[in-house]
């Protein structure tokens, strides 16, 4: 390596000034960039199906998304799925909210199948309509005459246009018994059920209201209840992501499969980022999926969408538990790691400046 003594014993001053410009360059030309970093989260730390029938909370191997739109004295969105993963570990959590840049989530849970159980619900990645759910059960579309959706209407439903119904993923809201920093899936069942002591779910899946950004409840977006402080009766929430099916063929399935949830960060004005921005800052991330699905009573489990659960992993090859995949954005490089580069040009500057005008004394 070549010292300034050195340099100015071998250098031209011309070559001198050009190697001073060398070393400056980099200081402008290498801009400072963000890179991705990629979280796994294999099983999570609580899984729960929130069902009022549930004899084995959180210790349950399966469990089923389904809806009971028309069924008395039960949510329309009756089998619901709450999923937790303990984020603590690879992302640590407490540095405030704003300091998690999430770029990307993915929630992927496995379908069950296998040799036994061969389901057979149809596909719908599309967003249905409240009033294509039969409300009242009478079998009939929009019988009371009043147009659906409009005052007094009591059966809005109308023939949905593609078949099968998605499966939709949703925030998780707590209260007035639950909290979200106690809550477990272990925690006692707060809800609708048995008949007819119909309540509030507790947890309950939410959209945020557009314009207040107030919660509102899903699990009886048909029927119309629970949202009446926010103005909102009957209403169809856009879910947070819908689920997809990977390699899925109904009917014919024998073995596991991946249905994929994509989260739109960018829902309700960015707020459904700050919802898991917030849950990195307390170290859990919890999520809710549920289907409208409609169910035969006492129907083969087959009809709606059931997947493994953590403890149902053993039950067949391929079984995994559901997993979630956070991206975010690494801070880009502050300018000032710059600064040394900086300062080493200046000096070099300096010191070839000084040089320089003693080769110009000495010729």
């Amino acid at each position: 390596m070549y010292s300034l003594v050195n340099i100015r014993r071998t250098a031209s001053p011309r070559a001198l000034a050009t190697l001073i410009v060398v070393l400056i360059c980099p200081v402008w030309a290498t801009p400072a960039t963000g890179a991705t970093a990629e979280f796994n989260f294999d099983t999570p730390s609580e899984d729960r199906w929130h069902y009022p029938f549930n004899a084995t909370p959180g210790f349950r191997t399966t469990g089923s998304c389904f809806g009971a739109v028309g069924t008395p004295d039960f949510s329309n969105r009756d089998g619901v799925i709450l999923i937790a993963w303990d984020t603590s570990e690879l992302i640590p959590p407490g540095k405030g909210a704003g300091s998690y840049d999430i770029d990307s989530i993915r929630v992927t849970l496995t379908g069950q199948a296998n040799e036994n159980i061969t389901p057979s619900w149809l596909v719908d990645t599309t967003l249905d309509e409240w009033f294509t759910y039969d409300l009242n059960a009478d079998g009939m579309n929009n019988a009371d005459g009043i147009p659906r959706g409009e005052p007094g209407d009591t059966d809005g439903e109308s023939t949905d246009e593609d078949s099968g119904r998605p499966i939709e993923l949703f925030g998780v809201g707590f209260g007035p018994i639950t909290s979200e920093s106690t809550w477990t899936e272990n925690t006692p069942y707060e809800g609708d059920g048995p008949p007819p002591n119909i309540e509030p779910r507790d947890p309950f899946a939410f959209v945020y209201q557009d314009g207040t950004g107030e919660m509102l409840r899903v699990e009886e977006n048909v029927d119309g209840l629970y949202n009446e402080a926010e103005g909102v009766f009957e209403f169809t929430p856009v879910p947070w992501s819908i689920g997809v099916p990977q390699g899925y063929s109904p009917g014919v399935q024998s073995t596991p499969f991946d249905v994929t949830f994509d989260i739109d960060l960018s829902l309700s004005d960015g707020a459904v980022r700050a919802y898991f921005q917030e849950q990195l800052n307390n170290g859990r991330v919890i999520v809710a999926v549920t289907s409208l699905q409609e169910i035969e009573e006492m129907g083969p489990v087959s009809g709606v969408p059931s997947f493994y659960m953590k403890e149902g992993i053993v039950l067949d090859d391929g079984a995994k538990a559901a997993a979630l995949q956070i991206t975010t954005i690494e801070n880009p490089v502050p300018a000032a790691s710059t600064w040394g580069v900086g300062v080493m040009a200046l000096l070099l500057m300096t010191g070839g400046a000084l040089l320089f005008r003693q080769q110009l004394l000495a010729a």
